[in-house]
């Protein structure tokens, strides 16, 4: 009887590090646990360790939820998924395009359509490598252009 408790129990705790180590999957984001997209993925050092975000907003929104310093070392070209610095990255703010908004509708109590108030994934900021592909993709889409490092500086305000 004791070797099987002792059995459960290690299985038991086995599950959960198992339980753990999934919840650290690469195709989710470490902060909203959306899906993490081809061409918006964001790496920054959260509390001393890389972390991988589905989007620059979402990594930025991770120091307005937490109040730890995030500092963000790569982010992705939304046109060729290829990694960008963000001290020479152009980014889009506030475009129509946001890949992270949910899809089904938020319901109440009363099971009405539910106002949204608050998406740490917006507004929308979306990288490019030259700003004329970030005009364009502003005069297609709407939004505001700038660089990275001023966007992040107005996002955290």
């Amino acid at each position: 009887m004791r070797r099987r408790r002792w059995l459960v129990l290690f299985g038991a705790a086995l599950g959960q590090g198992c339980q753990a180590f999934r919840s650290a999957d690469a195709s989710q984001c470490y902060a909203c646990k959306r899906p993490i997209h081809a061409h918006s993925k964001t790496v920054a050092f959260e509390n001393g360790r890389a972390r991988v975000f589905c989007c620059p907003a979402c990594a930025l929104s991770e120091h307005e939820q937490t109040g730890k310093p995030v500092t963000i070392t790569r982010l992705t070209s939304y046109l060729t998924g290829e990694p960008l610095t963000p001290e020479s990255a152009y980014v889009v703010k506030g475009s129509d395009v946001n890949m992270c908004i949910r899809t089904q509708d938020i319901v109440n109590a009363d099971k009405r359509p539910a106002d949204l108030r608050y998406d740490r994934c917006a507004p929308s900021l979306y990288a490019f490598a030259q700003q004329s592909e970030a005009a364009r993709f502003a005069r297609e889409h709407g939004g505001e252009v700038m660089l990275f490092p001023q966007a992040a500086a107005a996002f955290i305000r």
